[in-house]
């Protein structure tokens, strides 16, 4: 595949993501794709040319009714090659309200990330005494914990995982297949870019396979 179709790969690339999300945590969810300025493709919510800035939608409410609100954004293009389409950033975060002042949390992944942070982290903003004690001038939520690498980090599956597993959300029906399959088709695909990267490793693994066998 050489000189991709930037937006009709990012739309393929949105209809998964809308597949997961309404197959698990939420439903009538419809994320959107538009070209940017800056020659990248923008997947979020209610996003048009006009207004680039996602808005956040709500979540299957819990059990005792408690209810989630997520924003998801994507900023996707071609990688140097231009055969593949790549994730340039991506951001997953939970809050308490739909205007987004209340955030609880949030999954980011920058590539290329200028400064010394991990590409792939979680803030959470929240507070205790011991961490008041430790970070004295820094809270919590300014903390960039590492979850995972360029390769494997984490996922939009992984979010919503997270969601049904603390009970925080009410699952939809179907959704531990439907996790476990994207999960998987993820997991297929990085795989594939951790080969083509480093060939050599792989073949010289296949060939302790094959010696094995």
């Amino acid at each position: 595949m050489t000189g991709i179709d930037l937006l009709a790969e990012s739309r393929r690339f949105a209809e998964r993501l809308n597949s997961v999300l309404n197959s698990t945590i939420t439903g009538g969810v419809r994320l959107s794709v538009v070209e940017t300025s800056r020659g990248e493709a923008l997947i979020g919510c209610g996003v048009t040319r006009l207004d680039v800035d996602p808005g956040a939608f709500p979540l299957n409410r819990g059990p005792q009714g408690q209810r989630l609100w997520m924003l998801v954004s994507y900023r996707l293009a071609p990688d140097d090659e231009a055969h593949y389409l790549q994730v340039n950033s991506s951001v997953v975060a939970l809050t308490a309200d739909e205007d987004g002042t209340e955030e609880l949390l949030h999954f980011d992944y920058e590539r290329d990330k200028s400064d010394d942070y991990p590409e792939a982290h979680l803030q959470v903003v929240a507070t205790s005494p011991a961490w008041d004690r430790t970070t004295p001038n820094r809270s919590l939520g300014r903390l960039h914990l590492p979850v995972g690498g360029r390769r494997f980090r984490f996922t939009l599956e992984d979010v919503a995982s997270f969601l049904l597993r603390e009970k925080l959300v009410t699952p939809s029906k179907g959704a531990a297949s439907t996790i476990g399959e994207h999960r998987a088709e993820f997991e297929r695909n990085q795989l594939r870019d951790a080969i083509r990267r480093d060939p050599e490793t792989a073949r010289a693994f296949l060939e302790e396979l094959d010696t094995r066998a």
